[in-house]
């Protein structure tokens, strides 16, 4: 096998992929896409019929959101790819045996074959939607100080090992997948699931994970760094905002963002004729939820709204987006708020450094914005009724809230196993 990655992806973000006709195969502002496949079908005949199939398959699963959308394109695509240039076969031709070549593939894929950070597929280039050459179909994550260091990541490439949870959404997709084609007339088969019975590298875990969270003296520094930025510069006052919201209403980062199918604004916040104050989120699963308001981020949205020339609390006939471009109209995407946020968190490191909590400040190196929802689910699970957090979070099951937040069982194992001794009485 030769150490030249030359695969290219196959299917771009959701916003163009939705403009594609459910009849037309390629889209015209992307030739790249079709001169592949028609080059793979030289050696793979079967690769237009695979291309075919797996877009309609696309369309059908990512209609309602883009997370699904996302994870459903990055493995059928990995998927197409390995088995046109590594397999040099049809998915409809691979074999039990096959399959499992795959799932070694992934676990340990060649490091050509791997990214050091996660790229876009295509850029904007005079009109046309070109192929990012800093493209993988996986992905490490380094931190960002290695980064700016430039430092050659090929060991860190050669040391990269598929996760258990990237592993079980691989075989989910893919045996979706394979009952769609089958379902399609396609596919004569399904063997995903007897790959995964026999699979040596899916662990069955009984341990428990703990949420990634920021302690106290973290929040307390990003709150600050936060209201700082926003002092010295009215644009970060939106900084300011975002943050507050996500940990305060315990928002995912894609609830504040403006998708096909929903964009936030301005009247989702509401009062009910007991004038509690409301916000109605469109989350996880295209469900609708409603989210208290506490009166201490009141005066955030107050902030936020007079900054924007708006006044009083929000009408429910407001239409403005509810987080604001500073340059042009609309609301924002998912990737634009990541970055308003890490800058926060950039700084928050910075102050947290100078003033001696250099240990304490590592981790938000790596902290995400899903951080601040767990964060503050986390601050508040004690003093909240367990349903009542369950509702807020959007979770269908107070089960899922108690094994995420709570973790009471675990807390009293820890405290009596402290007790243990080496020596003997």
């Amino acid at each position: 096998m030769s150490d030249v990655f030359n695969a290219e992806p196959l299917f771009d973000s959701h916003r163009y992929f939705q403009l594609i006709h459910k009849n037309t195969l390629f889209c015209d502002d992307n030739p790249n896409v079709k001169i592949f496949v028609e080059q793979a079908s030289q050696t793979v005949p079967d690769a237009l019929e695979d291309y075919r199939y797996t877009k309609e398959f696309l369309q059908s699963k990512g209609r309602r959101n883009e997370a699904t959308y996302n994870l459903f394109r990055g493995e059928t695509e990995k998927f197409l790819l390995w088995s046109w240039l590594i397999a040099k076969k049809s998915v409809v031709q691979l074999k039990r045996r096959d399959l499992e070549t795959y799932i070694d593939f992934i676990n340990k894929p060649p490091h050509y074959w791997i990214s050091d950070n996660v790229y876009r597929r295509f850029d904007n280039r005079n009109g046309i939607r070109d192929i990012n050459p800093d493209w993988r179909p996986f992905a490490i994550k380094i931190p960002k100080a290695q980064r700016l260091a430039n430092v050659d990541h090929k060991q860190k490439k050669l040391n990269y090992k598929c996760s258990q949870d990237t592993l079980k959404a691989t075989f989910s997709v893919l045996n979706v997948y394979y009952d769609y084609l089958v379902t399609e007339d396609y596919a004569f088969g399904n063997a995903i699931a007897s790959v995964k019975k026999d699979c040596p590298f899916l662990i069955k875990d009984s341990s428990f994970t703990e949420v990634k969270r920021l302690s106290s003296l973290q929040w307390d520094y990003i709150l600050e760094s936060a209201t700082k930025m926003a002092d010295e510069n009215e644009d970060h006052e939106r900084t300011l905002f975002i943050i507050a919201s996500l940990k305060t209403l315990y928002l995912r980062i894609s609830e504040l963002s403006e998708r096909n199918n929903w964009a936030p604004v301005m009247g989702h916040f509401w009062q009910d004729k007991d004038k509690n104050h409301w916000f109605k989120v469109f989350g996880k699963g295209s469900k609708q939820r409603d989210v208290s308001v506490p009166d201490s981020y009141l005066l955030y949205l107050e902030r936020y709204r007079e900054c924007r020339g708006l006044s009083g609390y929000p009408l429910s006939s407001e239409t403005d987006p509810l987080i604001h471009k500073l340059k042009g109209s609309g609301g924002m995407t998912s990737r634009q708020l990541r970055r308003i946020v890490q800058q926060a968190f950039d700084f928050a490191f910075e102050q947290m450094v100078k003033e001696g909590f250099a240990n304490e400040a590592q981790t938000l190196k790596e902290a995400t914005t899903h951080w601040l929802r767990h964060t503050g689910a986390s601050m508040d699970i004690d003093s909240r009724p367990l349903k009542h957090m369950a509702d807020e979070l959007g979770h269908a099951s107070m089960g899922t809230t108690d094994r995420v937040y709570v973790q009471s069982d675990h807390l009293e194992r820890a405290k009596s196993g402290k007790k243990r001794l080496i020596e003997s009485r």
